[in-house]
């Protein structure tokens, strides 16, 4: 059986903010599932620079397989070297938000392919950055820097001021944009085309090929994953996951921090495990 091997990052295949890469014995194992002839996708909510060198680590660009990045809003097919699918935000929806947020005193900031603007750097930013193969430019002058289409924003903050001044951004972005609110890490809140989400995308490239869920085996973490974890034929989640995945996971592995993700691929190499 050929599986669709469907990979969270922060949390599941790696500790959160944990950097570019996955450790060899992850690598490793990634690497043989897509020698046996299996399709690997990596699906986060980083943006696309945060995820591309770890395809290239694990060997992608020869095999194949797509990169799902920012929450389900940007797809990218190793094989072809091309994107496939992009859910826009209006750009002047984004420079609203930034006005919000000045006002409010909260960082500010959307992707570009090369770069990602932000009108002052934060915590939050700064761990992004550390993520992603990106340059950060801190302007006043938004439109000057957007020459191409924005697929993710992001506000951050201390998380005592995002804390305090949630209900009040929350609002001005649903009241004025197309776009909803995730809340990615304390320190960072990410904003996406309204009914996006990394499960829908998900179930959009699976029709195009033709895909089933029985075909489809995935670990995920977080709440953005949940939904994919309870419809895939084979699902893991780890010991440092939300309950809410552990309870819909055919299995629960030792934590992010302990490489627990392995005992999941080690499985699907040994061909014995799922229907057991």
């Amino acid at each position: 059986m050929q599986w669709i091997v469907v990979c969270d990052l922060d949390g599941s295949l790696m500790p959160p903010s944990s950097g570019l890469r996955v450790s060899q014995e992850v690598e490793k194992r990634l690497i043989r599932l897509q020698e046996k002839g299996h399709v690997v996708i990596l699906n986060s909510a980083r943006i696309f620079q945060g995820v591309y060198p770890l395809a290239r680590q694990i060997q992608m660009d020869r095999f194949g397989g797509y990169v799902i990045s920012a929450n389900g809003c940007h797809v990218y097919d190793m094989a072809k070297e091309e994107v496939v699918l992009t859910k826009r935000i209006k750009k002047e929806e984004a420079f609203y938000l930034w006005e919000v947020a000045n006002q409010m005193g909260l960082g500010l900031g959307f992707s570009q392919p090369d770069y990602f603007v932000c009108n002052r750097m934060s915590e939050g930013f700064s761990l992004d950055q550390k993520n992603c193969e990106v340059d950060y430019i801190i302007t006043e002058n938004p439109e000057k820097y957007c020459q191409n289409e924005i697929v993710k924003c992001a506000v951050s903050q201390t998380e005592e001021k995002l804390v305090e001044l949630s209900d009040r951004f929350c609002r001005e972005v649903n009241e004025h944009t197309h776009m909803e609110v995730i809340k990615s890490t304390p320190l960072l809140y990410d904003m996406i085309q309204k009914g996006v989400s990394k499960h829908k995308t998900l179930e959009e490239l699976m029709k195009r090929h033709g895909w089933t869920w029985n075909q489809v085996t995935a670990i995920g973490d977080g709440i953005s994953d949940l939904e994919t974890l309870r419809m895939a034929g084979y699902s893991a989640s780890l010991e440092s996951a939300k309950k809410e995945c552990q309870t819909v996971a055919d299995i629960v592995v030792p934590s992010c921090f302990e490489d627990g993700c392995v005992v999941w691929l080690d499985r699907l190499l040994e061909e014995t495990h799922v229907f057991d």
